[in-house]
């Protein structure tokens, strides 16, 4: 007679979870029993993976309780599988906390966008327009002026003043 021991466990894990029992400390006395009377009976322990199906079968509560934010809500919270992916969309770097204040400002590095084509070339015209205004202004403004010509006579060109750093020393 072959006797399969794993089935046997599988099945009767199965229907301790089908009885759908309410009450957490019965629930965990059942499946004390449950794994110790497999002990006794076999002397090794039983299949891993229906130990995890007991495990959480006793965290039923905490599996299924559907409340996205119970990480801020209960003190020890424990996440079931989507609950945790949500928490992961949900989390961001520690990155937005250095450039956003509690204000809701943000203080990052400005980013210079980069200008299109079009403006560039609107740019271009403006700066061309401004240079040669500019360049007529500055030819204007050290231009030659015109040259005077002045004739005197010698009794009418005026003696050098007692400041002048001209005047010869004797």
């Amino acid at each position: 007679m072959n006797y399969n021991y794993t089935s046997d466990f599988e099945r009767q894990v199965n229907q301790l979870v089908l009885r759908g029992i309410l009450d957490r400390s019965i629930r965990m006395n059942e499946i004390r029993k449950l794994i110790e009377s497999h002990m006794d009976s076999m002397n090794h322990k039983p299949d891993t993976t229906q130990l995890e199906r007991l495990a959480d079968y006793i965290l039923k509560e905490e599996l299924t309780d559907p409340n996205p934010y119970k990480m801020s809500h209960t003190p020890y919270p424990i996440l079931s599988p989507w609950q945790q992916e949500l928490r992961y969309r949900r989390e961001v770097t520690l990155k937005v906390a250095e450039e956003i204040g509690a204000d809701g400002q943000r203080y990052a590095a400005p980013k210079r966008r980069h200008r299109s084509t079009k403006e560039l070339l609107l740019l271009d015209e403006q700066a061309c327009i401004r240079n040669a205004e500019r360049a007529a202004q500055y030819q204007k403004d050290t231009a030659p002026g015109p040259i005077s010509v002045y004739h005197l006579r010698p009794d009418e060109i005026p003696p050098p003043s007692r400041n002048s750093k001209y005047l010869e020393k004797s």
